[in-house]
Protein backbone atom coordinates (compact mmCIF):
# COMPACT_ATOMS: atom_id res chain seq x y z
CA UNK A 1 0.00 0.00 0.00
CA UNK A 2 3.19 2.88 0.71
CA UNK A 3 4.09 1.84 -2.67
CA UNK A 4 0.95 3.25 -4.36
CA UNK A 5 0.40 6.18 -2.10
CA UNK A 6 3.75 7.09 -2.87
CA UNK A 7 3.09 6.86 -6.34
CA UNK A 8 -0.23 8.64 -6.34
CA UNK A 9 1.70 11.60 -4.14
CA UNK A 10 4.56 11.70 -6.75
CA UNK A 11 1.57 11.84 -9.69
CA UNK A 12 0.32 14.86 -7.83
CA UNK A 13 3.15 16.80 -7.05
CA UNK A 14 3.42 16.35 -10.87
CA UNK A 15 -0.15 17.51 -11.85
CA UNK A 16 -2.19 18.33 -8.64
CA UNK A 17 -5.17 18.94 -10.59
CA UNK A 18 -5.47 15.13 -11.07
CA UNK A 19 -8.97 14.23 -9.67
CA UNK A 20 -8.76 10.87 -10.57
CA UNK A 21 -5.16 10.38 -8.40
CA UNK A 22 -6.35 12.48 -5.78
CA UNK A 23 -9.52 9.81 -5.25
CA UNK A 24 -6.88 7.01 -5.87
CA UNK A 25 -4.56 8.10 -3.19
CA UNK A 26 -7.95 8.54 -1.02
CA UNK A 27 -8.58 4.94 -1.66
CA UNK A 28 -5.07 4.12 -0.57
CA UNK A 29 -5.35 5.76 1.94
CA UNK A 30 -8.41 4.39 3.72
CA UNK A 31 -7.42 0.87 3.19
CA UNK A 32 -4.56 2.37 5.06
CA UNK A 33 -6.28 3.24 8.10
CA UNK A 34 -5.42 6.87 7.03
CA UNK A 35 -9.63 7.88 6.92
CA UNK A 36 -9.42 11.80 7.19
CA UNK A 37 -6.10 12.14 5.10
CA UNK A 38 -8.70 10.09 2.73
CA UNK A 39 -11.38 12.13 2.88
CA UNK A 40 -9.56 15.12 2.14
CA UNK A 41 -8.22 13.70 -1.10
CA UNK A 42 -11.57 12.71 -2.18
CA UNK A 43 -12.96 16.49 -1.28
CA UNK A 44 -9.96 17.88 -3.40
CA UNK A 45 -11.00 15.19 -6.23
CA UNK A 46 -14.53 16.84 -5.95
CA UNK A 47 -13.42 20.40 -5.56
CA UNK A 48 -11.40 19.50 -9.23
CA UNK A 49 -14.16 17.78 -10.66
CA UNK A 50 -17.89 18.09 -8.90
CA UNK A 51 -19.46 15.17 -11.25
CA UNK A 52 -16.99 12.66 -9.90
CA UNK A 53 -19.70 9.59 -9.17
CA UNK A 54 -16.90 7.48 -7.41
CA UNK A 55 -14.84 9.94 -5.36
CA UNK A 56 -18.63 10.96 -3.81
CA UNK A 57 -18.92 7.27 -3.62
CA UNK A 58 -15.96 7.23 -1.86
CA UNK A 59 -16.34 9.80 0.12
CA UNK A 60 -19.30 8.71 1.51
CA UNK A 61 -17.74 5.30 2.31
CA UNK A 62 -15.41 7.11 4.73
CA UNK A 63 -17.92 9.53 6.61
CA UNK A 64 -20.03 6.54 6.95
CA UNK A 65 -17.04 4.63 8.76
CA UNK A 66 -16.27 7.78 10.66
CA UNK A 67 -20.37 7.61 12.05
CA UNK A 68 -21.13 10.92 10.03
CA UNK A 69 -23.85 8.82 8.16
CA UNK A 70 -25.92 11.57 7.27
CA UNK A 71 -23.27 13.36 5.44
CA UNK A 72 -22.35 9.96 3.45
CA UNK A 73 -26.36 9.66 2.68
CA UNK A 74 -25.47 12.81 0.81
CA UNK A 75 -22.67 11.75 -0.82
CA UNK A 76 -24.22 8.29 -1.92
CA UNK A 77 -27.45 10.59 -3.29
CA UNK A 78 -24.96 13.18 -5.39
CA UNK A 79 -22.73 9.92 -6.74
CA UNK A 80 -26.55 8.53 -7.90
CA UNK A 81 -27.62 11.86 -9.46
CA UNK A 82 -24.46 11.79 -11.34
CA UNK A 83 -24.56 8.02 -12.46
CA UNK A 84 -28.16 6.61 -11.61
CA UNK A 85 -27.28 3.06 -12.36
CA UNK A 86 -24.61 2.96 -9.64
CA UNK A 87 -25.03 -0.17 -8.26
CA UNK A 88 -22.63 0.25 -5.03
CA UNK A 89 -23.57 3.73 -4.22
CA UNK A 90 -27.39 2.23 -4.46
CA UNK A 91 -26.62 -0.32 -2.19
CA UNK A 92 -24.55 1.64 0.26
CA UNK A 93 -27.30 4.41 0.42
CA UNK A 94 -29.70 1.41 0.95
CA UNK A 95 -28.18 -0.12 3.92
CA UNK A 96 -27.19 3.77 5.48
CA UNK A 97 -31.55 4.55 5.13
CA UNK A 98 -32.17 1.81 6.30
CA UNK A 99 -30.88 2.06 9.46
CA UNK A 100 -31.96 5.37 9.94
Amino acid sequence: MRDAITHYEYALRIKPDYAEAHNNLGIALKKADKIKEAMAHYEQALRIKPDYAEAHYNLGNALAQVDREPEAILQYEQALQIKPDFTQAQNALARLQARQ
